[in-house]
């Protein structure tokens, strides 16, 4: 599989079946380095399929995931983390009986242990100095620092979802997969997301692979688009080209995609 120097993640002929039914069927794309791909497409296309297939919690049957260089098609998902792959998921995966500053403490710690840069004894709850700071700073860019002493059960869908992105980035990604990070939010909340992941990719440079419904939250983040329809890959471009391609128009997203943008 050759990848361009510049691309931080590549997949070529992804297939993933589920008993007879073939969910991805040849799922060929890159991503550039701190760019931001939107994956759209109908319910059923297989857009969280393939999530789960280059995160490793799905093996796939046939072709190769290169991350950063390397081919990690057969490497499991926690070393995939480790490598530098954060994911959110369409509901939240939080620790619901800990705090919020808890959960982004795990999350910190997870990181140190795994960079050998963490001597205290495994059963032993006292965090550092440093990363309860770090903690906060990161509930503080998210926006919930107010709730650091909140149990994650008592929040709202919308501070969960920005719990867990601040988890996700305590374990210092490159890349971002998000797998629906709007959804059930409110319109002005989704904006409020939107703005996180502009600041996000600007500050930390970070390359993002999103899947959305929102089409103005794609029209605002992506800078490309790939359009899935029963797990193949239909059309991939900018938003524009995207927006008038007549497959494209006819099989998913009709003259809604158009009007969004006007």
């Amino acid at each position: 599989m050759n990848v361009s120097p510049n691309t931080i993640l590549a997949s070529e002929g992804l297939r993933v079946s589920y008993g007879p039914i073939e969910v991805l069927k040849g799922v060929s794309f890159s991503v550039g380095n701190g760019s931001c791909l939107a994956v759209i497409g109908p319910n059923g296309a297989g857009k969280t399929t393939l999530f789960k297939v280059l995160t490793g919690e799905v093996a796939s049957r046939a072709g190769t995931i290169s991350f950063q260089g390397a081919d990690v098609t057969k490497v499991p998902a926690h070393t995939r983390t480790s490598l530098g792959m954060g994911r959110t998921f369409q509901v939240s995966r939080v620790f619901l009986e800990l705090t919020a500053r808890e959960n982004v403490i795990v999350a910190i710690e997870s990181r140190r242990r795994n960079a050998g840069d963490y001597g205290a004894p495994w059963w032993r709850w006292r965090p550092a100095r440093q990363v309860v700071e770090e903690a906060d700073a990161l509930l503080f860019a998210l926006g919930i620092a107010h709730l650091r002493h909140a149990s994650a059960a008592s929040l709202s869908h919308g501070d969960k979802k920005r719990l867990e992105l601040a988890e996700t980035l305590a374990l210092e990604p490159s890349i971002l997969l998000l797998d629906e990070p709007t959804a059930g939010m409110a319109p002005g909340d989704r904006m409020q997301i939107v703005e996180l992941i502009q600041t996000i990719r600007a500050e930390r440079g970070v390359s993002v692979v999103m899947t959305e419904h929102d089409m103005d939250v794609i029209f605002n983040l992506a800078d490309r688009v790939l359009v899935m329809n029963y797990g193949e890959v239909i059309a991939e471009g900018t938003v524009a080209e995207v927006r008038e391609n007549p497959t494209v128009r006819a099989v998913y997203l009709g003259q809604d995609i158009y009007n969004a943008a006007h």
